[in-house]
């Protein structure tokens, strides 16, 4: 059991960060995803552990990306959703929703001391413990995803419709002219690439299959859905920041624009600033980009369709 004087102290913290200018709500979440106290206004405890489970997804993919990331944030039309690691202790983090026009600089200094009062208040637990993991029968969990629907009647059917992008190659040598435009505007880059759907890389090295293109293309993906979930509204960009760098990733057509840069060459408002062209004349040239669907040889798909019990059988086409 959590010491009583814990809870109370973490509450009252929680509502000061709540005190702050523009901020709606606060909740402090175990790294898997059960939340531990919170403060604003919710209609349901089942609103609380929808607001948590969905911003562990998040933390997660962050921290396999950025070890030592220390927020994360999601801008929409409508909202932020702010994700900040507590200091020296990577078993909880805390979600913050805010107003859209919230002002980033002074909500980061006033939020500063608050994390490490809520780190010192963990420390204090006694039992230094994680409380139980809830489990769910099939039934429970069932009711859980049917939250998430907000469709009245009918059925609900998942489907991947990712499509395949066709650039030919004037469309190839625009986005890398873009590329080196940002290289050559923005101080101390690491990396700047495009993203494709699929994970394939768009760089000033060509073409390439890579991990760090996978994994931002699947945090924005991953951002997107939480943004939806929370406000049902569209995600605009991420900014991940860790003691070293910081992420910026901005949505374009079928994928997303990444970049790397170091977290002290140049002010975060600048760099937001300078990046907006690029963005938009990204998306204008991925726009006119063609688009394939994925298509499956015809003796691969009579193999998955088939309804023989027969075993696996090998096929292949005749020269």
């Amino acid at each position: 059991m959590w010491d009583r004087t814990v809870i109370e102290g973490l509450n009252e913290t929680l509502q000061n960060i709540k005190a702050i200018s523009g901020v709606e709500n606060v909740v402090l979440i175990q790294k898997d995803g059960l939340p531990v106290a919170s403060a604003g206004v919710w209609f349901s405890k089942e609103e609380v552990f929808a607001v948590a489970s969905s911003s562990c997804a998040i933390f997660g993919v962050a921290k396999l990306i950025h070890s030592g990331f220390n927020y994360l944030l999601m801008e929409s039309d409508t909202s932020k959703v702010f994700l900040a690691s507590l200091p020296n202790d990577p078993d909880y983090f805390l979600a913050v929703t805010t107003a859209p026009r919230v002002n980033l600089a002074a909500l980061f200094i006033e939020m500063k001391g608050s994390l490490s009062r809520v780190s010192f208040l963990l420390k204090q637990e006694a039992e230094k413990r994680l409380p139980p993991l809830r489990s769910y029968d099939a039934e429970e969990t069932r009711q859980v995803l049917s939250g998430f629907s907000v469709a009245e009647g009918g059925s609900t059917s998942y489907a991947a419709n990712r499509s395949i992008i066709s650039l030919d190659r004037s469309q190839a040598m625009a986005l890398r002219s873009i590329l080196r435009q940002v290289h050559d505007s923005v101080s101390e880059i690491e990396s700047v690439f495009l993203a494709l759907s699929g994970g394939v890389r768009v760089s000033l090295d060509g073409f390439t299959n890579d991990r760090m293109a996978a994994m931002s293309f699947a945090l924005y993906d991953a951002s997107e859905r939480v943004v939806k979930t929370l406000r049902n509204s569209s995600l605009e960009n991420v900014l991940c920041e860790t003691d070293r760098i910081r992420h910026f990733i901005y949505a374009v057509p079928n994928g997303v624009f990444s970049l790397w840069v170091d977290r002290t060459s140049q002010k975060l408002g600048l760099i937001r600033l300078l990046l907006k062209h690029y963005i938009d004349e990204t998306r204008r040239v991925l726009a006119s980009a063609s688009m394939v669907k994925p298509t499956v040889p015809e003796d691969l798909r009579e193999l998955l369709m088939s309804g023989t019990s027969g075993g696996l059988v090998l096929a292949r086409r005749n020269q």
